[in-house]
């Protein structure tokens, strides 16, 4: 998504069109226009032809790339940073709308989910959607840096919305379930979802009032369809790991603005 959001932000820039391979997953999950490569006689290894940009960090605003040519190029790296897309904003949000069959799913869901836990649906209630990750951080990049999000904080996190509002209610979607289970065992203002693909958690998770997210851009990207009140993890990486080297001194190129950071 994120890439998605840059390579608009830049043919936006350029008065162009993005076009995207046929099989990439964003045009199977939102109302993304399937404008594709093959549609114009290129295939996927068209853009290694082209001179190649690197960005200069994956989750930091490389200033040179909103100066590039405009001259064929092929841009290496994950551009994580709201900044490249700020004056696009608007036109990424309906472009990230989920399908009809995602949003239906979704919405069948959390209304089953508030029905089985007796809550109504009134304007005062107030659901906080929870996205942890934590099992392929720890088992698949556990030497390059990536932090973990410890249970304290998810507490810390929920007291959060438990002092401002009255009764929040918290849907959780996660890839470590048991770890999950264990750690919010016994809690009733909980439900953990099961079962489902990730782009139908995403679209549940954005259909709650308020975000609390742990480390990685699934949680971010919720964050950002939500627009509400978002807490993230205040330390993502390793101090001096490869994943640290990523980020600027600070993590405002990364982390949205009026976002809340805590540990």
């Amino acid at each position: 998504m994120f890439q998605y959001a840059f390579g608009y932000a830049m043919s936006e820039s350029r008065n162009s069109q993005l076009i995207v391979q046929r099989t990439n997953m964003l045009t199977q999950y939102f109302d993304i226009s399937s404008n594709t490569f093959e549609d114009h006689g290129y295939n996927s290894e068209t853009c290694w032809c082209f001179r190649t940009r690197e960005n200069d960090k994956n989750c930091g605003y490389d200033e040179g790339m909103d100066r590039l040519p405009l001259n064929d190029l092929s841009i290496i790296g994950y551009v994580q940073s709201w900044k490249y897309w700020r004056k696009n904003e608007n036109k990424l949000r309906k472009l990230f709308t989920f399908n009809d069959n995602i949003t239906i799913e979704a919405q069948n869901q959390l209304r089953s989910i508030l029905t089985q836990k007796n809550i109504e649906i009134t304007q005062d209630q107030v659901i906080v959607g929870v996205h942890i990750r934590n099992g392929d951080y720890t088992r698949k990049f556990g030497g390059y840096g990536y932090n973990i999000a410890p249970k304290e904080y998810i507490f810390s996190a929920m007291k959060y919305f438990k002092e401002r509002f009255i009764n929040p209610f918290f849907i959780v979607c996660t890839n470590e379930v048991i770890w999950t289970k264990r750690v919010l065992s016994g809690m009733t203002d909980v439900y953990i979802s099961e079962g489902n693909s990730a782009p139908v958690d995403m679209a549940l998770l954005s259909l709650t009032n308020h975000t609390i997210m742990t480390v990685g851009t699934y949680g971010w990207m919720v964050a950002w369809l939500t627009r509400g009140i978002t807490i993230y993890y205040k330390y993502p990486y390793v101090q001096g790991s490869e994943f640290a080297s990523q980020f600027h001194s600070n993590y405002s190129d990364h982390f949205y603005p009026g976002w809340i950071a805590m540990e």
